[in-house]
């Protein structure tokens, strides 16, 4: 099994309002460390966007009722690696949930910067959806 961390965080908005932002990958680059203005939609529903690590294509779970929004971030290339993502009502907010499972060659230096990564993207999220 492939070494994984699982990142929590709670937003304090109503689930449709966060279920709905992250559903639209329009809104990616308002969060995730992507490159606003090179984040654009490709043939076939893929996107692809300058990233500190280089050119990556994204492809994203289509909108749901089961807050699903599982989303692989790859390569050009490369066969794309789903990561899971939860959000779910939690009284008036919502509870978002996020596995990150180790990639191939990945050393443990390099999976525990990812998850920092991740975790600052989230943090950026939590902030753009309570102002």
């Amino acid at each position: 099994m492939r070494r994984s961390h699982t990142i929590t965080l709670q937003i304090e908005r109503p689930y449709a309002v966060v279920y709905g932002f992250l559903a639209d990958p329009r809104n990616f680059s308002q969060w995730a460390a992507v490159d606003e203005a090179t984040f654009v939609p490709l043939e076939g529903g893929d996107w692809s966007a300058m990233t500190p690590g280089g050119l990556r294509h994204y492809r994203f779970t289509p909108p749901n009722e089961f807050g699903v929004l599982d989303h692989a971030q790859f390569v050009p290339g490369e066969t794309p690696l789903f990561t899971p993502m939860r959000v779910v009502g939690n009284e008036g907010g919502t509870e978002l949930m996020f596995t990150f499972f180790r990639r191939a060659g990945m050393s443990d230096a390099e999976f525990d910067s990812t998850i920092e990564w991740i975790t600052t993207d989230f943090l950026t999220l939590k902030s753009v959806l309570e102002a």
